[in-house]
């Protein structure tokens, strides 16, 4: 706390600027600089603005903010390009949508070295898939092997939420995304995850339009990224876009705040 000073009458001044009120109805004994330090140190103690924060949740230990909308006939991924500590950035070009084949993407927010683990178990497990049954994996069958990916390592589970979008017989798309468990939400308009999630809902909810065309899908939720990382301070640096239709895959970068 550095040195006592009184300043005067019932004041006592430490060395770090804090300025100490005692109760003048105590007996005199009582106004002494010791006296003063040991209440100074119980009351910032005491005080909530001293007391320590709850510790981040392991899920936004990187930060990250993904979403996936659907079209007419098509579908739309993104997710920001932060990787972090905490508030700390380290890199701003970091990958959190995955190829599986051209029709079919996962997304993977929360513990990023997490993501990139269990993104290579999927692959292998794809791979297999593809040699036994000589096709792609259709998007619902993937959603499936995800889910039960994830809650073989119930007890000790990766600390990721996947978003999954593909394009499915007729090519109808599918989007869903899961807990770090692999609990399945399906929709039919949006998914989101990560810890932008809050406001990636509010800004979906007011921009999606059903039956949208591919560049117009592109803008909204392009828009709906952006607008949602500018108000959570552990994602953001820009965008990446996936356009997918089932004649063609559009990959886009977009330039957000830098900050």
């Amino acid at each position: 706390m550095g040195a006592v000073q009184r300043t005067r009458p019932g004041y006592f001044c430490f060395g770090n600027g804090i300025l100490l009120k005692l109760d003048l109805e105590s007996p005199p004994s009582q106004h002494s600089p010791k006296t003063a330090l040991r209440f100074a140190y119980s009351s910032l103690s005491s005080s909530s603005k001293f007391q320590q924060s709850p510790p981040m949740s392991i899920f936004e230990y990187n930060g990250s903010a993904v979403v996936a909308m659907v079209g007419k006939n098509c579908f739309a991924i993104a997710s920001d390009r932060r990787l972090g500590v905490q508030l700390q950035t380290i890199a701003t070009d970091f990958q959190k949508i995955y190829r599986v084949h051209d029709k079919l993407f996962i997304g993977l927010s929360g513990l990023a070295t997490d993501a990139q683990t269990l993104y290579q178990r999927l692959v292998f497990r794809h791979k297999l898939y593809e040699l036994r049954e000589e096709r792609n994996m259709k998007p619902e069958t993937f959603a499936s092997l995800v889910s039960a990916l994830l809650y073989e390592k119930r007890f000790g589970p990766y600390f990721c939420q996947p978003v999954i979008a593909g394009l499915g017989d007729e090519n109808k798309p599918f989007i869903c995304t899961m807990d770090s468990i692999g609990a399945k939400e399906l929709a039919k308009d949006f998914v989101v995850s990560g810890t932008a999630s809050e406001s990636l809902y509010g800004a979906c909810e007011a921009m999606f339009k059903p039956d949208m065309e591919p560049e117009e899908l592109f803008e909204t939720i392009s828009q709906a990224l952006l607008s949602s990382v500018d108000r959570d301070c552990l994602s953001g640096w820009g965008g990446h876009v996936y356009v997918v239709t089932p004649t063609e895959v559009t990959e886009r970068i977009l330039k957000g705040r830098m900050d």
